[in-house]
């Protein structure tokens, strides 16, 4: 799966205690740490990055960063510099320099595409942001200044997820028919195409697409790719399943199968500096799983079900885990009403863990 150093059978395995728990007042799709951990970023369903200083005894909340029109869908911060790159679902790309700070707008374009961007990359050395969405197209950009370096406008459907190689000289896609492919750059030459069938499902003209995120890893040799194995339309019912390929041949070498049908898709993973992948699910309203799961096992070795639908994680320099999930009886479509008949807006919890050593190696 991952290429890490074997732990002791013996070891007690690591256990995520909570520590922290606030709310936000909008439900959030994505939040990542500053690079310096100081603050939480997020966005969400209020088209704005919500900021939570989390260095006091209790998180507070900064100024909300404006300018975007539509849901924050994706957030990612600079590796190796100050800025913070984030798209919504009209078509807007924009870099925020000062996040953890007083933020300000270093570049934005309004139309970065047609619509929906679904997903965003950065390069590991920071200097190029890679976005793609509904419209098919996949496009590179100059992170300094925003200047546009590579456009691949002949997708032939929707993309889903996106990521660069950390070479730059390479770029993945996968679309909404379970289908991956590696471009070359500069060129936009489509260079090698995988097809993960169970990727995707179609019944009664409707397509459901499973491959949601893609990351790489070891450096780059390994392209990891998450999201769900689709089982029926209408509804978030598919099996969570990530994969794990080699690079650059695009052969499966490892996959796990996180949950029942009911447990959705994989929404985020990341990998956590002692070794092992961090994941979290949404799936059926209230179904959401929180795992942590070592390389080359099928199993989680912990798994927590007591958050709702969870769609954003974040691992903070010291290796604390945020989690944001959706309140409990969320359902969106205006069931949940209080007691004078008024509909309950829907708001996101964020839970802060802490790792420590199991007494027992049990999970929850």
């Amino acid at each position: 799966m991952a290429d890490a150093p074997q732990s002791d059978p013996t070891d007690k395995p690591p256990v995520p205690k909570p520590t922290v728990t606030f709310r936000c007042d909008r439900q959030l799709m994505v939040a990542r740490f500053s690079t310096c951990g100081r603050v939480l970023a997020g966005g969400g369903y209020d088209a704005t990055i919500r900021r939570w200083d989390l260095t006091g005894e209790e998180p507070a909340e900064l100024s909300r960063v404006e300018g975007h029109r539509g849901w924050v869908s994706w957030l990612e911060v600079q590796p190796t510099g100050e800025l913070v790159f984030s798209v919504d679902t009209w078509g807007r790309l924009q870099a925020i320099r000062g996040i953890a700070a007083e933020p300000q707008l270093a570049w934005h374009h309004d139309a970065a595409h047609d619509g929906w961007i679904r997903s965003l990359s950065v390069s590991a050395d920071g200097q190029v942001v890679v976005t793609a969405g509904r419209d098919g197209a996949v496009r590179a950009w100059n992170a300094a200044d925003g200047k546009l370096l590579h456009e691949i406008t002949d997708h032939p459907s929707e993309v889903f997820a996106v990521a660069i190689h950390p070479d730059k000289r390479s770029i993945v896609t996968g679309d909404l028919m379970g289908v991956l492919r590696r471009w070359d750059v500069p060129g936009g030459k489509c260079a090698a195409e995988v097809t993960l069938p169970e990727m995707h499902y179609y019944e009664r003209i409707q397509d459901v697409g499973g491959l949601r995120l893609l990351k790489f890893h070891d450096g780059g040799k390994t392209l990891v790719v998450a999201g769900g194995e689709p089982r029926k339309t209408g509804r978030a019912i598919a099996i969570p399943t990530v994969h794990w390929l080699d690079w650059p041949g695009l052969k499966i070498r490892d996959s796990a199968r996180l949950g029942a049908q009911n447990h959705g898709f994989v929404f985020d993973l990341a990998w956590h500096p002692d070794g092992y992948w961090v994941v979290v699910t949404s799936g059926q309203p209230g179904s959401g799983q929180f795992l942590l799961l070592k390389p080359g096992e099928k199993e989680p070795f912990f798994v927590s079900t007591k958050m709702s639908n969870c769609h954003s994680l974040a691992i903070h320099p010291d290796g604390r885990i945020a989690v944001t999930s959706s309140n409990r009886n969320s359902q969106g479509n205006g069931a949940v009403r209080d007691k004078e008949g008024n509909y309950v807006a829907n708001y996101s919890p964020v839970q802060l863990f802490s790792v420590e050593e199991s007494g027992d190696g049990k999970s929850d």
